[in-house]
């Protein structure tokens, strides 16, 4: 389910995304909340642990690497069969 957060968070990402791009190395994790950047670290459950000790929940909070491409829609399928 898309909620208005997870909008307003993935509209400050493209707005700041040439400026993570560069203030960040290439790959390292950068976590987005309430339209701005909240936390970084080099090992995704480094800043994992850091939203949950600053009392977030990582779940709400968008988190990209600095550097990747990031397509701004992507359709997924999926093919299951039953044994």
């Amino acid at each position: 389910m898309v909620t208005e957060d997870y909008l307003a968070n993935n509209a400050a990402f493209r707005r700041m995304e040439q400026e993570i791009k560069r203030a960040y190395p290439h790959g390292h994790f950068v976590a987005i909340a309430e339209e701005k950047i909240v936390g970084d670290a080099s090992e995704f459950m480094t800043l994992f642990h850091a939203l949950k000790a600053d009392g977030r929940d990582p779940r709400s909070v968008l988190i990209v690497q600095a550097g990747f491409e990031y397509p701004e829609r992507v359709t997924i399928f999926g093919s299951w069969t039953k044994s």
